[in-house]
């Protein structure tokens, strides 16, 4: 069984821990390095896919030769070249017979059509169609695979379905642990099976990948279902479903999600009780001081009516965010930023700490916080009294540095999954 973390030495500082943190962020070691706006962050996930067969390393940076640092248009262009390439080979490879090629091409195709939508906007043609060529893509791939990936239709409220794909574990009908998995803001589905997919299925257990009202392809499908954020509401569904399929053990259902998944879970966790663990990648405690912070706004004091005017225009995050779609799939693209900040501030996991009592594994990249904000979240995560609870820390040094570890997959999927087998004495 699962050992309980080692607590902080009694005496010491939180001032003395800051100081022996500071090292951890002071360089960038297992970031590509290649731009030095925003794209640095998504280009190393892109790149980072490679460990489940979801990119070329060399298809990628001759995409990234064409891209200007900081031009949303020249990304979008670059990476609409190479999967029209990539998946111009695939078809071929499939009607020559060659399943395996064609598996490949289908998956690296699949993942780039994903990077042509990153940067547009909610209303550019290109966001709709990247999201299409995606999910066509990925099935395509996923009748290739063994076990297969089988496109669910997940129950939703009036008459409603989200989607989703399951993953068996074993044998038809053998009752398996289950990893139930989501991203995040930009997140499309089907990247999931890159994040925590492949890793869980290779290790035995089933892997149920979900896409909640307002993700990307989701709000194609149903424009009026925006994010909301009493997460327990779509992820009950998710489990409603999960407990349908004969190959789920309805003791281990474990639900994962990353960036703004990492809210949806421990949300979820304060109310849905047929989940037996949790893992956030990061823990979010609440999505309005989190993305004050991303805009450049000190959240821990009153945020202006004005933001607008006081966006810094050299914050490219904070510009993905503001002209891209996720706004807009808040139910907020055409209100003041203050009011969309309203917006966020009226769900929150803050007051609800005691009512998470399932373990939580939290999956911290090195390069999300500052060192204060290390300190702060360690003692807040402090508050939830499982003692199979687990903060980990992954560094530079391990290449592990970036937000959700997405710059290590490998390392990433080890350290959640072993986690996860010595919780329930599971060996495949």
């Amino acid at each position: 069984m699962i050992k309980k973390e080692e607590k902080q030495p009694e005496g010491k500082l939180a001032g003395q821990v800051m100081e022996e943190n500071t090292q951890i962020f002071r360089h960038s070691a297992g970031m590509a390095n290649k731009f030095k706006s925003h794209m640095d962050f998504h280009f190393t996930r892109v790149l980072s896919k490679e460990a489940y067969g979801g990119v070329a390393t060399g298809e990628c940076f001759e995409a990234a030769s064409h891209v200007v640092d900081g031009d949303f248009n020249s990304y979008t262009q670059a990476w609409l070249t190479t999967a029209k390439r990539v998946e111009a080979i695939a078809w071929d490879c499939l009607e020559k017979g060659h399943k395996v090629s064609a598996r490949e091409a289908f998956m690296r195709a699949m993942t780039y059509w994903g990077c042509v939508g990153m940067y547009t906007g909610d209303k550019d043609p290109l966001t709709k169609e990247s999201t299409i060529r995606t999910r066509l893509l990925f099935k395509e791939a996923g009748k290739l695979s063994d076990p297969i990936i089988e496109p669910v239709d997940i129950p939703y409220e009036n008459g409603r379905v989200m989607k989703g794909y399951f993953i068996r574990g074993g044998a038809p009908g053998e009752k398996r642990p289950t990893l139930i998995g989501m991203g995040g803001g930009e997140n499309y589905l089907e990247e999931v099976y890159h994040q925590c997919g492949a890793g869980a299925v290779r290790r035995g257990y089933n892997s149920l990948i979900i896409e909640v009202p307002g993700q990307k392809a989701a709000i194609w499908e149903n424009p009026d279902l925006y994010w909301r954020w009493d997460a327990e509401v779509p992820i009950g569904y998710a489990v409603d479903y999960a407990l349908t399929r004969p190959e789920v053990d309805p003791d281990r259902i474990v639900l994962i999600g990353h960036s703004v998944g990492g809210y949806y879970v421990t949300r979820a966790a304060c109310f849905e009780k047929r989940i037996a663990a949790i893992i956030s990648s990061p823990v979010i405690w609440d999505m309005q001081s989190g993305m004050l912070a991303v805009l450049g706004f000190d959240p821990t004091k009153p945020y202006p009516r004005d933001m607008e005017s006081q966006i810094d225009p050299g914050n490219t995050t904070a510009k993905f965010i503001l002209e891209g779609d996720f706004r807009a799939r808040c139910g907020h693209a055409n209100t003041t930023i203050a009011e969309w900040m309203d917006y966020l501030g009226t769900h929150s996991v803050l007051g609800l700490e005691d009512k998470i009592t399932c373990p939580v594994l939290n999956m911290v990249g090195a390069g999300e916080y500052g060192p204060e904000k290390l300190v702060e979240e360690r003692h807040h995560f402090a508050m939830l009294k499982n003692p199979l609870n687990r903060f980990n820390l992954t560094t530079a040094a391990e290449g592990g540095e970036q937000h959700c570890t997405e710059n290590n997959l490998f390392l990433k999927n080890q350290l959640e999954m072993d986690w996860l087998d010595e919780l329930f004495g599971f060996n495949k």
